[in-house]
């Protein structure tokens, strides 16, 4: 059976004025760009990659193949290379026709300073915005290691199913964001502040004071533009938040991807047809399943539980909950994971391994109190204070639309702040846009992302009344946001 696929996993305060580069400290105020005659992705030369570090593959994972490049044609100007604390880095471009305004980027999951190139860099330069992306403190992205090999049996992501071989050969995943010390999520909140602080001082010394800041961002890039218009909203002009996370102690991620991981395996064994499985899994806020019968990809639930080398709501739940839960642990033994014999590339295998290393107790688990008294400490409030519009996909079957998109507007409105917040469903939108390219129907959201941010500015700049305060409009092409 052949199966296309992308590979979706490759997550400071500002310290005076100082940034950190060659291991030498410098005033950011004093740091030379160095020119380019094309800084768009895919035409700029980037660092090179090294292990779990891949600068332009982690931009071209978020990016379908279908959508086509907002910017055509060559876009001159400087690029700086930079970092204001020990594991991070950033990027700020300010393109050669600046229009004297700064757009910064929250970066989705673990990936690194370049993974906003394709999805937003591109479209804000040709328009004439500075542009500015950090790794959020997170140094490595993820890399791919022999379980027996590893020094790190606590916080490595054993592999469990066995797409192309993976579980056979017993590798697990390493994540940036757990080794060698855990990034938590405050601190890229906090990261997100610090970017704007250090390219407004590189912008005020090399050009002139923004004349506006936006910020934008996907996943959980858009919970941290959430955070930054709940917090620090005299930063900023307003944001864009692409299918965003949603983090409440009441209920977050780390509660509905366990149902889901749970009722998973009885819907693979059955050929995705059994619906006390599928009841259970839009019970706890799926949208229903897309289906069809192209071989390799014949359904969107199974893309995000075990179709794609990501593994995307397995590995996120072990993830975020070691990163969160100060009460949970995982040790894997050297031996690993053993394949499920009644279907070795759709089904969990049995782990070798005590806590969240094993798939049972993944699909088991429900967060502690010290884990939700964590997330309280990061939490959204909904009390925005800048406008705020907001994409996310109907047919998103990871940061499901219900949970997050939906939940977070009920807190906005809660928070007396409708006024400020459009919200966009996305008619058949899902969560990383290259699974449009399978097939099931579906949108890619990018162009959907773009007209929100050109709604924004004309809401900021020129006053535009944009229609559906407070709501959640469902749209089916982009010329549904920009008013007319």
């Amino acid at each position: 059976m052949q199966r296309r696929r992308f590979l979706g996993v490759s997550a400071a305060a500002l310290a005076g004025t100082q940034f950190i580069r060659g291991g030498s400290a410098a005033r950011a105020d004093d740091a030379e760009g160095e020119d380019f005659a094309d800084l768009r992705w895919g035409k700029l030369a980037l660092p090179p990659s090294t292990p779990g570090y891949d600068p332009a593959g982690d931009a071209k994972t978020l990016i379908a193949a279908t959508v086509a490049s907002p910017a055509p044609n060559p876009i001159p100007g400087v690029q700086l290379l930079g970092s204001y604390a020990p594991g991070q880095r950033f990027v700020l471009r300010v393109p050669s026709n600046w229009n004297g305004r700064l757009v910064v980027a929250g970066t989705p999951a673990f990936r690194s300073e370049f993974a906003n190139d394709a999805i937003w860099g591109d479209f804000v330069m040709t328009r004439g915005y500075a542009f500015a992306s950090s790794n959020k403190g997170i140094a490595f992205s993820s890399g791919i290691e022999k379980i027996a090999a590893s020094d790190s049996p606590g916080s490595i992501y054993p592999i469990p199913f066995d797409l192309f071989s993976l579980e056979s050969e017993k590798i697990a995943i390493r994540l940036g964001a757990l080794t060698p010390a855990k990034t938590s999520l405050a601190a890229w909140n906090d990261d997100l502040v610090t970017l704007i602080k250090v390219a407004k001082q590189y912008l005020v010394a090399h050009r002139h004071l923004p004349s506006h800041v936006y910020a934008v961002g996907y996943s959980n890039g858009g919970s941290q533009v959430r955070s930054l218009l709940e917090r620090h909203p005299d930063l900023v002009d307003g944001g864009v938040d692409w299918s965003g996370v949603y983090w409440s102690p009441q209920r977050s991620l780390l509660d509905y991807l366990p149902p889901f991981l749970k009722a998973m395996p009885a819907y693979v064994a059955s050929g995705f047809n059994d619906a006390q499985a599928a009841a259970a899994i839009e019970a706890a806020g799926f949208p229903t399943d897309r289906k069809q019968s192209t071989d390799g990809h014949q359904s969107l639930w199974f893309e995000y539980y075990a179709g794609q080398p990501s593994f995307y709501a397995d590995l996120t739940l072990f993830a975020y909950a070691l990163l969160i839960d100060p009460e949970a642990t995982a040790s894997i033994a050297a031996g690993g994971c053993t394949p499920d014999a009644k279907n070795p590339a759709g089904l969990p295998g049995t782990c070798a391994g005590t806590g969240l290393a094993t798939p049972g107790a993944r699909a088991a688990y429900v967060p502690s109190q010290a884990a939700r008294n964590a997330i309280r400490g990061f939490a959204h409030s909904g009390d925005i204070g800048r406008p705020l519009l907001s994409i996310a996909g109907s047919a998103d079957a990871f940061v499901t639309p219900h949970n997050n998109a939906t939940a977070y507007l009920a807190a906005i409105k809660r928070a007396g702040k409708g006024n400020l917040c459009i919200q966009y469903l996305v008619d058949g939108g899902t969560h990383v846009d290259p699974l449009v390219d399978f097939g099931y129907g579906l949108r890619a959201q990018a162009p959907f992302a773009w007209a929100a941010f050109d709604q924004l500015a004309a809401v900021v700049e020129r006053g535009v009344q944009a229609p559906g305060a407070g709501t959640q409009r469902i749209v089916t092409a982009p010329t549904d946001i920009v008013s007319r």
